[in-house]
C-alpha cells in the first residue's frame, strides 16, 4: 500500500524526534527495570525471549513489596469484583432524578461488562508493574470486529510518544518485532485465494514462499490525528480524527529514496514507500499513564522504585556479604605450616590430620581472618532498610490488616488505615489524570457507539457531558477523609441530648445522610429522594392530625353522651 499524503520521510523524521525525547531517561530506565522487572526491560537490553535475566537479585523485599503495589492497585483503584467508577453529568441534581439515574446506572454497567468483557483487567495489572516501576506504562487499544476490546500494554521503551501543549501524549511511534509468519497473518490479505504482496517489501514475499517463517521482522507502527480530518464532515471511513501508519522498519533504516543493503538484502525505492497498512479511528488508540512530571515531561519522574533504588542496590549487597562472611565462618580459609601441605588435608568429620613436631609447635593449621561480621547489628540494619522499602511501595498500608491480626481495636484500625490511606492520594491524583479518565471515556465512548442493549439517554441528558466519578476504594478512602469528625461530632451530641433532649433540634439527620451517601458511594435507592421524604412526613403529619381529630371529636361525642345521662337522671330524680 502506496500513499501520496504521508511520505516514509515524514513519518522517519517523526520517528527520530520521538526517540530523541525518550533518551534522557533510557538509561534511568534501563536501570530500574534490571533491578526491579527484568524480564520488561528486554527491549531496552535487547534480550532473547526467556532468557534469564534475574539472576543478579538476591535481597527479594522489593520484589514482594511491587508485588504488593500491583495487587493493592488492582483491587483498589480498578477492581474486577466491585465498581470502581459510575457516570454522570457535572449537575448533580439532574443525575439523582429517577429516569436519569435509571439510565446512568445502566450506562455504567455496560461500561463496565465491556472492560470485563476484554483483556483489560489482565493488562491492568501489567501497567501498574510499569507504572510502579519506570513510573510510566502505556496501552494500545485494539477495537475487534467481535465488539471487544483488547488492551495491549506496550513494552517500556518500545514506543515513544511527543506531548501537546497540555502535557497529553499526541503522538506515539511504536517498534516492535514480528515473525514472517506473523506479520503476514496480522497484515496480509488475499485475493482469489491467494496473497497480496502489494503492501509487503519484496524481502518478506521472498522469505515467506521460501518457507523461512521465523526470522523476525521490525515493525513501525505511528499514531497521530489526522490531518486530512474535518469537523464538519460526518465521521466514517477516511474521516475519523485519528490515523494509524504501520510500515516494515527494515525497509525505511535508510533514507526513504535511496537504495541500501541491510541485513536481509537490498531495499527497493519502490519498497520504501509502502505501508502494510493505514487505519483511522474515532478514538485516540493508545493511553500513556504517568506518575508527576515537571514541565512538558512525556515521562513520569516520581514513584516507589526509583525513591528505592539506592535502599534495593544496598539491600542486594548486604545480602551478598552476609553470604560471603556466614562462608567463612563455616568453610574458613586457613593457614599453617608448608609441610602440611602434602599431607591429605580434609575437613570431613571423624578425619585425622597428621601433625609433624615442626607443625605442632606452629599451632598446625588455623584460619586466616578472625571473622566477626556483627550479625545481629546486620540483620537489624537490614530490617530497617526492609520497613523503609515497604513503605515507599505503599506495603504497609497495604497489607496493613494481613500483618496485624488482632492487635489492635476495630476503632484503632480503622483510624490507620484511613490515615494511611491518605499517604497514597499525590500518586493516586496522577493516576486518575493520565490512566483513569481516558480508559473510562475511551470505554463509555464505545459504548455509545457500539453497546445494542443500550437505549437511547433520557431527554433530560441529551447534549449533556458525560464523565467518569470514581468510586474505587482509594477513591472513598480520600472522599471520605471527614467522616471520623463527623462520627465524633455525632455521638457527642447523642451523649449532650441524653441530658437535654433540645440538642437534637440542632442536629440535622436529612444533611447527615445525604452526607453518608455521598461519601460512601452509597448505591442507589438506599436513600429516598427529599421530595419523596417530604411527601412522607407531610402524609404522616396530615394522618396523625386526622387522627388526632377524630380522638378529639370521641371525646366531644363521649362527653356529649355523658351530659345527656346525666341530664336523663336528673329528670327521673326531679320526678320522684
Amino acid at each position: 500500500m502506496q500513499l501520496e499524503s504521508y511520505k516514509r520521510k515524514d513519518c522517519e523524521f517523526l520517528r527520530s524526534q520521538a526517540k530523541s525525547k525518550f533518551d534522557p531517561c533510557r538509561s534511568t530506565w534501563i536501570d530500574l527495570l534490571r533491578w526491579a522487572l527484568p524480564h520488561r526491560g528486554k527491549w531496552l537490553q535487547s534480550q532473547n525471549e526467556g532468557e534469564r535475566n534475574n539472576q543478579h537479585i538476591v535481597d527479594p523485599t522489593h520484589v514482594l513489596a511491587l508485588r504488593s503495589y500491583v495487587a493493592g492497585f488492582l483491587e483498589g483503584n480498578t477492581s474486577a469484583t466491585r465498581p470502581w467508577y459510575r457516570t454522570g453529568t457535572a449537575d448533580k441534581e439532574l443525575n439523582i432524578r429517577p429516569k436519569n439515574k435509571e439510565w446512568l446506572d445502566l450506562y455504567t454497567n455496560q461500561t463496565l461488562k465491556t472492560l470485563q468483557s476484554g483483556n483489560f483487567y489482565h493488562a491492568a495489572g501489567e501497567f501498574y508493574y510499569d507504572y510502579g516501576v519506570v513510573n510510566t506504562g502505556s496501552y494500545y487499544i485494539e477495537e475487534r470486529d467481535n465488539n471487544t476490546l483488547f488492551w495491549h500494554v506496550l513494552i517500556p521503551g518500545s514506543y515513544y510518544v511527543i506531548n501537546n501543549a497540555y502535557g497529553d501524549a499526541m503522538i506515539m511511534v511504536r517498534e516492535m518485532s514480528l515473525s514472517v509468519k506473523a506479520l503476514v497473518d496480522l497484515f496480509g490479505k488475499k485475493k482469489n485465494g491467494k496473497w497480496d504482496w502489494s503492501n509487503f517489501s519484496s524481502n518478506v514475499r521472498k522469505m515467506y514462499e521460501d518457507g523461512n517463517y521465523s526470522t523476525n521482522i521490525d515493525i513501525v507502527c505511528i499514531y497521530k490525528e489526522n490531518p486530512d480530518y474535518d469537523v464538519n464532515k460526518s465521521i466514517g471511513g477516511k474521516n475519523r480524527k485519528w490515523i494509524k501508519l504501520s510500515y516494515e522498519s527494515s525497509a525505511g533504516n535508510a533514507p526513504y529514496y535511496s537504495v541500501e543493503s541491510s541485513g536481509m538484502g537490498s531495499v527497493s525505492q519502490e519498497d520504501g514507500e509502502k505501508y502494510l497498512s493505514v487505519s483511522y479511528s474515532k478514538r485516540k488508540p493508545f493511553i500513556v499513564g504517568k506518575s508527576h512530571s515537571s514541565g512538558n515531561f512525556e515521562w513520569g519522574e516520581k514513584g516507589p522504585t526509583i525513591d528505592a533504588l539506592g535502599l534495593i542496590k544496598s539491600l542486594n549487597k548486604k545480602a551478598i556479604g552476609k553470604d560471603q562472611a556466614l562462608e567463612q565462618m563455616l568453610r574458613p580459609a586457613m593457614q599453617g605450616p608448608a609441610s602440611l601441605k602434602k599431607s591429605y588435608m580434609t575437613t570431613a568429620p571423624n578425619s585425622y590430620v597428621p601433625l609433624d613436631p615442626h607443625s605442632l609447635t606452629q599451632k598446625g593449621l588455623r584460619p586466616i581472618f578472625e571473622m566477626n561480621p556483627g550479625i545481629g547489628p546486620l540483620i537489624q540494619d537490614v530490617e530497617d532498610m526492609r520497613q523503609q522499602v515497604d513503605r515507599l511501595y505503599y506495603a504497609d498500608y497495604l497489607l496493613y490488616l494481613s500483618r496485624n491480626p488482632k492487635t489492635r481495636t476495630a476503632t484503632e484500625t480503622q483510624a490507620i488505615v484511613q490515615e494511611q490511606q491518605l499517604i497514597i492520594g499525590p500518586n493516586l491524583q496522577s493516576l486518575n489524570w493520565t490512566h483513569n479518565v481516558p480508559v473510562v471515556e475511551f470505554v463509555m465512548d464505545y459504548v455509545l457507539d457500539n453497546d445494542p442493549n443500550l437505549p437511547p439517554p433520557p431527554d433530560d441528558l441529551a447534549g449533556q457531558f458525560l464523565r467518569p466519578e470514581f468510586i474505587s476504594v482509594f477513591a472513598q478512602a480520600q472522599r471520605a477523609a471527614d467522616l471520623p469528625n463527623i462520627d465524633r461530632y455525632i455521638e457527642r451530641m447523642m451523649n449532650i441530648g441524653q441530658i437535654d433532649p433540645r440538642m437534637f433540634d440542632k442536629v440535622n439527620l436529612d444533611r447527615l445522610a445525604d452526607l453518608y451517601e455521598d461519601r460512601l458511594y452509597l448505591p442507589a435507592g438506599l436513600n429516598r429522594e427529599q421530595s419523596k421524604v417530604d411527601a412522607m412526613r407531610a402524609q404522616a403529619q396530615a394522618q396523625a392530625q386526622r387522627q388526632q381529630q377524630m380522638e378529639q371529636l370521641a371525646q366531644a361525642a363521649g362527653a356529649a353522651k355523658d351530659l345527656g345521662m346525666q341530664a336523663k337522671q336528673g329528670d327521673k330524680n326531679e320526678k320522684r
